[in-house]
């Protein structure tokens, strides 16, 4: 069996419609992921759930001047990232 690593995500977003923002946020706690700003979250997810979660929100309904970013951290770089509070784990919201 070859097992797929989780994934550390950091996810920022700039929307401007409240209610896909809110709509945003609640799939983002869904993953699992935890607010590290107000439109930034971050946290571990699964590979294969990794892969789901940019087609889930890059398939909502943005505006033109709207934006998503994802940002994948590979263990070394998460180590070097540099916060007044430490990075939140994963809070295991999604059960398959």
């Amino acid at each position: 069996m070859i097992l797929i690593a989780d994934k550390y995500l950091i996810v920022a977003y700039d929307i401007e419609n409240n209610k896909l923002r809110t709509e945003i946020a609640e799939l983002l706690q869904y993953y699992g992921l935890v607010r590290i700003q107000y439109s930034v979250f971050a946290g571990e997810i699964s590979a294969s759930h990794s892969s789901k979660l940019p087609s889930e929100l890059f398939a909502m309904n943005t505006g033109e001047d709207d934006n998503i970013t994802i940002i994948t951290l590979c263990e070394r770089c998460k180590g070097s990232v540099e916060s007044i509070k430490s990075l939140p784990r994963s809070i295991k919201h999604l059960v398959i």
